[in-house]
């Protein structure tokens, strides 16, 4: 189109719009005008020789619609790499070159618990008793002592939070978690608060809880190839089910032969590898669960002197020793961080194993009137500690099955006595009936030899450690509903068949956390119950 021909389009609207406008409206003042414009352009034709769009002005033109365009990518570039936030399986914020990012999650388990002690407990188990007077010792029964039969209540089993991410580039990691710390009792009432009379493990309340304190805490640098070093405190890598988050369990809480011989946290050196099938960790450390303690807490000499017997552990360890190696036959690695397998999920086979070998921190050699002293207590006192396992995992996309046996030997006893052997033995599966509801069922077996050397467990729970011989069986059935990604109800019904006479494990853990009570040897069991509510965020 001509640009006379365009101009007088334009002016044709504007007649038509100003007719429309005007409710009367001169022919002649609209011929004037078209004549005005016609003279314009004729004016416009003969200055520029009818190419008033020459090429310099195209080539201007289109040099500043390229800079527009150009700008316009920038900015949206700028807007793409722009600093982060959102949520992708936990809070985050990271930096717009990618350098710095930091994860933010959280966990919450509310749980209510009953237990209930068979009435053998309440007539046969005892513990120490004190005369507030004359300070004598003695004991009594339980159904004496104001140890309570059923035991029940609500507490905040776990409540955490969790930052994880990077620093000046991805392979500079960091973890730290900081966990409320659940007051665990005894049933003691002498060693107890006395609002605690009733026995520990459930209901404990929040005026004594520990506070918060801190699990994870360490730094991790990617070194490329599959290889990785971490140094701070961490998840000692012994155990697979102590590796698996709590998150992630199968039933509301871990085993009871976890407890026993579980290395819980510990402070220390980690190296880490791993391809496509297999990965292998390898950590010197401070001592199975000896977290949170400052160095000069370490070895101390005992200062008995030949009065007391005992050998209780003092510090951490001297020193210690833990790896793990798995084997990936098929599957991927993430679905081995959890002990269940959802519908739909791919089918995986993991078999693992590790070993914790450690050097107890207490010094000591004490006797009474002749008598070798206690053999250790636990992890920390006089001797050392060789502990073993094997495991298997076989997800099935829909069910699952794990299997696991661990073994300790307690040896270079005081005075040459004789090695104490611990047992474990856990199975355990779970099978979807719907794509929410999950049924499962575990069987443990736990057991510490009697050598002639530790005695076996007694009557009186005070006295009673993980190292005096005993023999467990305990079977749990539950379900678990999941009510989204995020949000998970369990419920879960346990029977220990036999008296659980010790109240914390080999290197510290308390069955407490479990919900159990610590029971004399000719005991009847107990039964136990939970329902628990999580939240993941």
């Amino acid at each position: 189109m001509s640009l006379t021909k365009f101009v007088g389009l334009l002016a044709g609207t504007a007649l038509a719009s100003s007719a429309f406008a005007a409710s009367v409206e001169s022919n002649t003042d609209a011929m004037s005008q078209i004549a005005e414009l016609k003279k314009e352009i004729a004016e416009l034709k003969s200055q520029n020789s009818d190419k008033w769009l020459t090429d310099q002005r195209a080539d201007e033109i289109r040099s500043v619609v390229q800079d527009v365009l150009s700008d316009a990518d920038t900015r949206s570039s700028l807007q793409a790499a722009a600093a982060t936030s959102g949520y992708n399986n936990g809070f985050f914020i990271s930096s717009p070159d990618g350098n710095f990012k930091l994860q933010i999650n959280g966990q919450l388990q509310n749980r209510w618990a009953y237990n209930w002690l068979s009435t053998r407990d309440m007539t046969n188990s005892e513990v120490t008793t004190v005369d507030p007077v004359t300070g004598a010792t003695g004991t009594a029964k339980f159904n004496q002592a104001g140890i309570s039969k059923a035991a029940y209540g609500f507490e905040v089993r776990r409540a955490k939070l969790e930052f994880s991410g990077h620093i000046s580039d991805p392979s500079w990691q960091y973890a730290i978690t900081m966990a409320y710390q659940q007051f665990f009792n005894s049933n003691n009432p002498n060693t107890a608060p006395t609002e605690f009379a009733a026995g520990g493990g459930v209901n404990q309340g929040d005026q004594f809880a520990g506070g918060i304190g801190l699990e994870n805490a360490y730094v991790k640098k990617d070194l490329g190839n599959g290889f990785s070093v971490q140094v701070g405190q961490f998840k000692s890598p012994f155990l697979r089910e102590w590796l698996v988050s709590s998150k992630y369990q199968l039933t509301v809480e871990r085993s009871l032969v976890n407890t026993l011989f579980s290395t819980g946290w510990t402070q220390g050196l980690q190296a880490n590898w791993n391809n496509d099938n297999l990965r292998v960790m390898a950590s010197y450390n401070d001592g199975a669960n000896n977290a949170n303690l400052g160095s000069v807490s370490g070895t101390q000499q005992s200062t008995d002197t030949g009065l007391t017997n005992t050998n209780s552990g003092v510090g951490f360890a001297s020193w210690a020793f833990t790896g793990r190696a798995e084997f990936m036959a098929f599957g991927n690695w993430a679905q081995f961080d959890q002990m269940t397998s959802m519908r739909g999920q791919a089918a995986g086979l993991l078999v693992g194993g590790g070993i914790n070998w450690q050097r107890g921190g207490a010094d000591y050699s004490g006797t009474t009137q002749g008598v070798p002293a206690n053999v250790a207590a636990n992890g920390n006192a006089d001797g050392e500690f060789f502990s073993w396992t094997v495991d298997a995992t076989w997800q099935l996309g829909g069910a699952n099955l794990y299997g696991a046996w661990v073994m300790n030997t307690s040896y270079g006893q005081p005075n040459g006595q004789a090695n104490i052997i611990g047992y474990g033995l856990v199975v355990q599966g779970g099978y979807f009936i719907t794509d929410a509801i999950e049924l499962f069922g575990r069987w443990e077996w736990m057991s510490t030899s009697n050598t002639n050397n530790n005695s076996v467990a007694t009557d009186n729970v005070t006295t009673n450690t993980a190292n005096n011989a005993f023999v467990n069986n305990i079977g749990t059935i539950g379900a678990n509903w999941y009510i989204s990604k995020n949000v998970k109800f369990t419920t879960d019904f346990g029977v220990s068949w036999n008296a659980v006479t010790f109240q914390q494990g080999v290197f510290g853990q308390n069955i407490a956390g479990a919900d159990y009570r610590t029971e004399g040897a000719n005991g009847g069991g107990q039964l136990v119950f939970r329902s628990q509510l999580q939240l993941l965020f």
